[in-house]
């Protein structure tokens, strides 16, 4: 029923679907109030507004207003006013413009772990950034669909609600290299793309972290590039709207499009990292990889750091055995000086690039190296650019590393 919204001065403005009967509140199958209380409590905004004004395609056509202090959503404590007029200012080339009937476009409406969907207390109110110049000559803005948005819990306490093939872009911009090759940065956006959709369909917050996917906006992207902002911005959102609403599926359903930087010439098993089994998360070759300047690291650790990680009192003479391996070639399990870890346990307590490592330890001194970045899982970013550079295109990279899905939209 609402396909769009904006929140400003304490007033909800809603954008109302022109194929809904909004004059009939009595229909009980398309009761006004209902699908008003399931919205706002879907986008928890509850409390925020003192009366609710209804658009349709970019019309005010009227408003709901408290008449009741309780502020409950019903037709007892709320009253239709027919022909609200309200000013609503918007911004067109940076200047405030102050137009009655047009609402703009302004809508506020390692990528593994859960985050509980309603912790907006930790957060300021809901703000907005999509902006878009609008013509004004044209008396009619097509609304953007509810569907095709995300709302992200940025790290600086913003919450924005941003189209999501904008939301995939800062998503490529934040993950994956802007040099790499366009097939390269096709796949990663449809991998970013299932990714979103399968949170927005299980509830599951979205933030800007690798918590979930990392994201940066245009500020942020214009500081991490430069004078390069232009080509490499145009070049990403090319590749994401070549890919416009593709994503990925297995039997019916959005996957787990988990994906990572760089591993050792084979992903991993989701079972053997999370514990969790998926018939296209399985280990598949990656020789690419190899080739890669995020292959191979070597670092050194004191001796006495080391041991306060592990828990144990390491010296020269310590006796270190890896035990078995996973289907990856990453370390499954390794005995030091007889206390069982699992080459995930090393990985984080020593905050390793992979689980695929060597260690030794001379005069009090740990040396390690590691092979590939991240948990090894899905999509091998820097793999899926050797495959793209070698002729493949994005949908052989994505069915490579998820094999048995297929690309839907």
């Amino acid at each position: 029923m609402f396909i769009n919204y904006k929140l400003k001065d304490d007033i909800l403005y809603l954008e109302i679907d022109i194929n809904y009967d909004f004059g009939n509140f009595n229909n009980k199958n398309k009761n006004i109030f209902e699908e008003l209380k399931s919205f706002i409590n879907k986008l928890n905004l509850k409390n925020k507004f003192d009366k609710i004004v209804i658009t349709c395609g970019g019309i005010v056509i009227g408003s709901l207003i408290f008449f009741s202090n309780n502020k409950n959503i019903s037709s007892d404590s709320m009253r239709y006013v027919p022909n609200f007029n309200n000013d609503v200012t918007i911004t067109v080339d940076n200047k405030n413009i102050t137009e009655t009937e047009i609402i703009d476009n302004e809508i506020p409406v390692e990528n593994n772990t859960n985050i509980e969907s309603n912790t907006n207390n930790n957060y300021n109110d809901t703000t907005y950034q999509y902006e878009e110049n609008i013509n004004m000559q044209d008396n009619y803005t097509e609304p953007i669909s509810y569907e095709n948005m995300v709302t992200i819990y940025r790290s600086n306490g913003e919450v924005i609600t941003i189209p999501i093939e904008e939301y995939i872009i800062g998503v490529l911009a934040s993950e994956m290299p802007a040099s790499f090759n366009s097939e390269t940065l096709k796949a990663g956006a449809v991998a970013a793309r299932t990714y979103a959709l399968k949170a927005k369909d299980t509830g599951k917050t979205l933030t800007d972290t690798v918590s979930t996917q990392g994201y940066i906006d245009q500020n942020q992207m214009q500081n991490k590039w430069g004078s390069s902002f232009d080509y490499y911005y145009n070049k990403i959102k090319d590749a994401v709207y070549a890919t416009k609403g593709e994503y990925l599926a297995y039997n019916g359903y959005y996957i787990e499009a988990l994906y990572h930087s760089t591993n050792n010439g084979k992903t991993e098993s989701s079972l053997d990292v999370f514990g969790n089994y998926y018939p296209y998360l399985v280990s598949v070759t990656s020789e690419f990889d190899k080739n890669a300047s995020s292959y191979l690291r070597e670092t050194t650790m004191d001796i006495n750091n080391v041991s306060s990680r592990l828990g144990i009192n390491l010296n020269n003479d310590s006796v270190i055995e890896i035990l078995s391996y996973t289907d990856g070639n990453n370390i499954k399990e390794i005995s030091i000086d007889g206390k069982i870890f699992t080459g995930k346990n090393i990985r984080e307590l020593l905050a390793l690039r992979s689980a695929d490592f060597d260690i030794s330890i001379n005069n009090n001194i740990v040396n390690i190296t590691t092979r590939g970045y991240g948990h090894g899982v899905g999509l091998s970013q820097y793999g899926a650019n050797g495959m793209a550079n070698a002729g493949y295109s994005y949908r052989d990279i994505l069915y490579h590393y998820y094999p048995g899905t297929y690309i839907s939209n």
